[in-house]
């Protein structure tokens, strides 16, 4: 687990990664720069400990967590980290980004299609069997059913977690946004520890006083002790 708690651009007040071998952060980074994503300092730290691995080219973190106030760059970090499994992580073949809210699900996804739209050689690997409607048939904006799926097979959901639920998502890589409200996750754990190298990203805002923010609660608690004890 890694909790990155992270309050404007100064040093986060609690951080917390494993050990680590090496990182590949610094790839996703350079991706994201050459597709006009440009990260501040405190952002790339949180990619390059997301991006943290161990001696087996594993994950460091297989779940992490990025708290921080609204409107503060973390969609920005989940971006880029998302380009990464998207495009240099041969190993990951599905992504499922969710949020509560469907319109902030479908801001991501909008954000995402225009960075990958406006980066010739990103658009150049995204499936396109000729029938798309105003572009790639591999970029998919049906309400609800939005996806982006490149021509390896490697593919993106986006979709909103309506009452709460974790259930009925899976992935190599499964970012839970808006995770203040986030009631169980079900199956989702085990179904992600199958896969060999998985990671569950949580990012959120403060919790609410309410049993919606119980599982964010939970992490928090775990990343700051394990970062008081370091």
């Amino acid at each position: 687990m890694s909790l990155l708690d992270v309050a404007q651009s100064a040093p986060p007040r609690y951080k917390y990664l494993p050990p680590f071998f090496s990182s590949a952060g610094r790839d996703a980074l350079d991706l994201g720069e050459a597709a006009g994503v440009f990260l501040d300092d405190w952002q790339q730290d949180v990619v390059e400990g997301l991006l943290a691995e161990d001696e087996h080219g594993k994950w460091a973190a297989t779940e992490a967590g990025i708290i921080c106030t609204r409107q503060n760059g973390k969609d920005e970090i989940l971006l880029v980290r998302e380009l990464f499994g998207l495009y240099l992580d041969k190993g990951c073949r599905l992504l499922t980004h969710t949020a509560h809210r469907f319109d902030t699900c479908l801001d991501h996804f909008r954000r995402m299609r225009d960075v990958i739209e406006g980066c010739p050689d990103l658009l150049a690997e995204v499936k396109d069997n000729g029938r798309g409607v105003g572009g790639p048939s591999g970029i998919k904006d049906s309400n609800g059913a939005e996806s982006i799926e490149l021509r390896d097979g490697t593919r993106q959901n986006f979709k909103a977690r309506g009452k709460g639920s974790g259930r009925g998502f899976s992935g190599d890589v499964v970012v839970l946004n808006e995770a203040f409200w986030l009631l169980e996750l079900g199956s989702l754990v085990p179904s992600m520890s199958a896969r060999p190298n998985p990671q569950l990203i949580l990012a959120s805002s403060a919790p609410l006083p309410r049993p919606e923010s119980d599982r964010l609660r939970s992490l928090i608690r775990r990343g700051r002790a394990l970062a008081e004890t370091a």
